[in-house]
C-alpha cells in the first residue's frame, strides 16, 4: 500500500524540504502540505504537481501515514501535536526536524509513542539555501525500525548527509544539533577574525579565502569568507538572519550552563550576532558577526 506523507511547516527549511522530498522522494502519492500561514502552502505547492495543500489538520492526521514536522519553536509545536494526537494515529509515522530541545523532543516522543505511533527526531544541519538544493546533513535518533522506514527518504533526497543516531532516544538527535551549532558559530566567528586579521594587515581578506580553498575546500570556512568578502553579509534574507540564529544560541547557552560547561569561543561569536543586530536589524545575515568584528578593529561594519 502506497505511503501517504504529509509536511507541516512552510518556512524557509521546510520549503526546501518538502520541495525535494515531492521531487526526489519517489513518492507514489503527491505530498500534503499544510502550513499555519495557508497561502503561503499554497503559493509553494503551485510551482509543482506533486505537492497539494490541506488546510486542515484533522484531515491531515487522517490522511497521512508519515507526518514529518518542520516548525519553528516549541510554541509551535505544541498545537500541531495536540490537534494530531485527538485523532487515532495507530501505526502512523511522525518525523520532526523542528529546532526544538533534547527535553522537548523526548517528550514528544512519548507523547506520540503512547499514541500508538513511531517517532524519529531528524534535525538538519544547513541553511535555507542548502535545504532547497538538497545540502543537508540529517541527524535521525529513535528506535531502529522507525529511524529505518524514513532513511531512504534522507541521504539523496533531503539531504547529501545522514549521522545515524537509531537506537538511541530522539532527544539525542536534538542534543547533537544544539553541540554542533558550537562548530557552526566559532567556524564562522573565526573566519570572520581571519579575515579582519588579513585586513588590518593589509594583506587583504581574499587571500584568507585562497588559504580556505586550499586547506579545506569542503569546510563551510569556504562559504562563509565569499559570503563574508563579497558583501554578502551586510543583506537582509541571505540564510540565517542574526534574530533566528540568537533565539537558538540562548537555548545552547542555557544548556552550557545548566551542565556547567565552559563555552567562552561560542559566546564570543554570540556577542558579535547581538553587535551585528544591533547596528543592521534582527533579519541581517547571522554572517554580519564579520561586520562587527571588523567594527571592534576600528575598520566600517560594511566591507563594500
Amino acid at each position: 500500500m502506497a505511503l501517504q506523507f504529509a509536511f507541516l511547516g512552510v518556512g524557509p527549511m521546510g520549503e526546501g524540504i518538502s520541495e525535494n522530498l515531492a521531487l526526489k522522494g519517489k513518492l507514489e502519492k503527491p505530498l500534503l502540505l499544510w502550513n499555519r500561514t495557508h497561502e503561503r502552502a499554497v503559493e509553494h505547492s503551485a510551482r509543482f504537481e506533486e505537492l497539494t495543500v490541506e488546510e486542515n489538520l484533522d484531515e491531515v492526521a487522517k490522511k497521512a501515514d508519515v507526518i514529518w514536522t518542520c516548525l519553528t519553536d516549541e510554541t509551535a509545536v505544541v498545537p500541531v501535536i495536540d490537534q494530531l494526537l485527538a485523532h487515532d494515529v495507530q501505526g502512523k509515522l511522525f518525523v520532526d526536524s523542528s529546532t526544538i530541545s533534547s527535553t522537548f523532543t523526548n517528550q514528544v516522543a512519548e507523547r506520540v509513542i503512547n499514541a500508538g505511533a513511531e517517532f524519529v527526531a531528524a534535525p538538519v544541519f544547513g541553511d535555507p539555501s542548502m535545504a532547497k538544493t538538497g545540502m543537508l546533513t540529517v541527524i535521525p535518533a529513535g528506535k531502529l525500525e522507525s529511524v529505518n522506514r524514513i532513511l531512504p527518504y534522507l541521504e539523496g533526497v533531503v539531504g547529501r548527509a545522514v549521522v545515524n543516531l537509531s537506537g538511541e532516544e530522539p532527544g539525542q538527535a536534538s542534543l547533537l544539533k544544539f553541540i554542533g551549532n558550537v562548530l557552526i558559530m566559532t567556524s564562522i566567528e573565526t573566519t570572520a577574525e581571519m579575515c579582519t586579521f588579513a585586513e588590518k594587515t593589509n594583506l587583504g581578506a581574499h587571500n584568507v579565502l585562497k588559504l580556505f580553498q586550499a586547506l579545506m575546500p569542503i569546510s563551510p570556512h569556504v562559504l562563509y569568507a565569499k559570503q563574508m568578502t563579497g558583501g554578502e553579509y551586510t543583506k537582509d534574507h541571505v540564510g540565517i538572519s542574526v534574530s533566528h540564529a540568537l533565539a537558538l544560541t540562548s537555548k545552547i547557552l542555557g544548556v552550557a550552563k545548566a551542565t556547567g560547561t565552559s563555552l567562552k569561543s561560542y559566546e564570543v561569536a554570540v556577542k558579535h550576532l547581538e553587535d551585528a543586530k544591533e547596528h543592521s536589524g534582527p533579519s541581517t545575515s547571522l554572517l554580519g558577526v564579520y561586520g562587527a568584528v571588523r567594527k571592534e578593529s576600528g575598520l566600517p561594519y560594511e566591507n563594500q
